[in-house]
């Protein structure tokens, strides 16, 4: 059996019971009477389309016109926020490189952590570049090391948390070091500062992700000394799970009336606790929120990393409006991750991976919409089109397969390796397997182009190692596995495995078998077909 880069490394792998041999090409479940149920799904909606359409062609006929709703009156709609320029800095030494928090003073300085250069710039309002400092006055180093968050308090003095130092560090606004604020004792070396935000009497709240089973908030006096703590580390499967608990909190603001907002990041959701820190509710964010600010309009700002966007709502968590969106041009976000606000109610945005801060402002038009259809009959003319969309969802997904290089060892010595390069078809593997497949080329395919390496959770790849008592190559393969739903492999022993957790596996003799048949039917196989 071809080694596929996951054993020898001390743990002794557990037998799975139930299996005479390794369930190669099984659906695991009642997937047949799924892809049944799918295939009939689809056969009623292209039904309910053909029958819309007939009636909209009728009513043609007989009207002299589409059966569309006619506009009647109008009323306002939030325009959400425009581009208006982007924070670069100078071209060398002093451009701004992988932000991650930004403020803004009363003053009109922008500050922003620069992660890369492991300092703090400094811009005007009209993006032009002013200074950078670092020097801080610790044992442990000289300068900053990797700044991430900033907050701007009440009395003017810069609040900067320094992951890799473990500290927060206090300038004032010209860049002088004055102080530095730490927890006492052995927690000093185990705590990870991030977000930071202020109350009214100006007492600092602070995120701490440093300890795994700690995730939590920090409350320190003006003057530095820890008055509270609450929280500890919860993994939320639904919104409403774990009130109070914490996985990987970011972002911290805290409203007039004294309402307390927590970005808890990977279980993408806002929790929201009253002045004494006791838990009120939950606002749903549609990824994973990071940087928090309110305005004074008393609108909460929420920065959505997985979105590449910002999403604005009430503070009771109604969804007000979007902006932003992925990619590198113009008003789009590579991974944003702070938020601040000017006095003149500019919104300036971290853009990490853009190397930028992004600067934004509220329109003042409003744009007038036809208000919704009247008549049954209106509204099925105005919904039909949604009908195509699970259609074409399905007629445009891909197959995704994780694969192992044993798999494709046996599918050379068949000859058969041409059979992996289809349009419809996306090839994963795991991070430590993929340079088996780098630079390799088999019958004029470069499986290094072909094949994809797959990021993973380590956290869900410690609790399969856990759960499953195998090693942690073969935990991240299975990871990896699960969620691309099938598994090409000649190892039986990690298929078997598969199996258990509901994953399709393959080995190649039956990838071709499946694919050659649906070949022959005129269509790409599904999942678990």
């Amino acid at each position: 059996m071809a080694d596929h880069g996951t054993e020898g490394h001390g743990v002794t792998p557990q037998p799975v019971q139930g299996f005479e041999e390794a369930p190669f090409g099984r659906s695991p479940g009642s997937e047949p009477r799924r892809r049944n149920r799918r295939k009939a799904i689809l056969l009623a909606l292209l039904l309910l389309l053909l029958l819309a359409a007939l009636y909209g062609t009728w009513y043609f006929l007989n009207y002299n016109r589409l059966p569309i709703p006619r506009l009647g009156g109008a009323e306002e709609e939030i325009v959400p926020p425009e581009y208006v320029f982007s924070i670069a800095g100078p071209q060398g030494a002093d451009a701004l490189t992988r932000p991650v928090g930004v403020a803004v003073s009363q003053n009109d300085d922008v500050f922003a952590t620069d992660t890369k250069s492991g300092v703090i710039r400094v811009f005007d309002t009209e993006g032009r570049y002013q200074r950078s400092f670092s020097a801080i006055q610790d044992a442990e180093s000289p300068t900053l090391l990797r700044p991430a968050h900033i907050a701007i308090n009440q009395a003017n003095e810069l609040f900067v948390s320094d992951r890799r130092l473990r500290a927060i560090f206090v300038f004032d606004l010209a860049g002088n070091y004055l102080r530095k604020i730490t927890l006492a004792g052995e927690e000093s070396k185990t705590w990870s500062p991030l977000g930071m935000g202020f109350d009214g009497d100006g007492n600092l709240y602070v995120t701490d992700v440093g300890d795994t089973e700690n995730h939590r908030i920090i409350v320190f006096s003006p003057d530095g000394k820890e008055i509270r703590r609450f929280g500890e580390t919860g993994q939320a499967e639904q919104m409403s799970q774990f009130p109070g608990q914490f996985y990987f909190p970011n972002g911290v603001v805290m409203a007039e009336d004294g309402r307390l907002f927590v970005g808890d990041s990977d279980n993408r959701r806002v929790q929201v606790f009253d002045s004494n820190g006791e838990f009120s509710y939950f606002i749903r964010t549609a990824g994973i929120p990071r940087g928090l600010v309110i305005d004074d309009q008393q609108r909460l700002y929420v920065v959505d990393a997985l979105g590449h966007m910002i999403d604005i709502y009430t503070l009771d968590g109604g969804k007000i409006t979007s902006f932003g969106g992925p990619g590198s041009g113009p008003g789009q976000f590579r991974y944003a991750n702070d938020v601040a606000l000017d006095r003149n109610m500019r919104i300036y945005v971290t853009d990490r991976d853009n190397h930028q801060v992004q600067v934004w402002q509220w329109p003042a038009p409003v744009i007038v919409i036809p208000q919704p259809p009247d008549t049954l009959n209106e509204w099925l003319l105005c919904l039909s089109p949604l009908l195509l969309i699970p259609p074409l969802l399905l007629l445009a997904r891909r197959r995704v397969f994780a694969v192992t290089p044993d798999f494709v060892d046996e599918l050379v010595a068949l000859g058969k390796v041409p059979q992996m390069d289809r349009r419809r078809f996306k090839w994963v593997t795991p991070e430590h397997l993929w340079p088996k497949f780098d630079g390799r080329v088999e019958e004029g395919i470069d499986l290094g182009k072909l094949v994809r390496e797959q990021a993973h959770s380590e956290s869900d790849a410690r609790d399969m190692m856990n759960r499953l008592e195998i090693s942690h190559e073969d935990a991240v393969l299975l990871v990896v596995a699960k969620r691309a739903r099938t598994l090409c492999t000649e190892d039986e022993r990690i298929a078997t495995l598969s199996y258990e957790l509901g994953v399709e596996a393959l080995d190649a003799r039956h990838f071709i078998e499946q694919f050659e048949k649906k070949e022959r039917e005129g269509k790409t196989p599904g999942p678990g077909e």
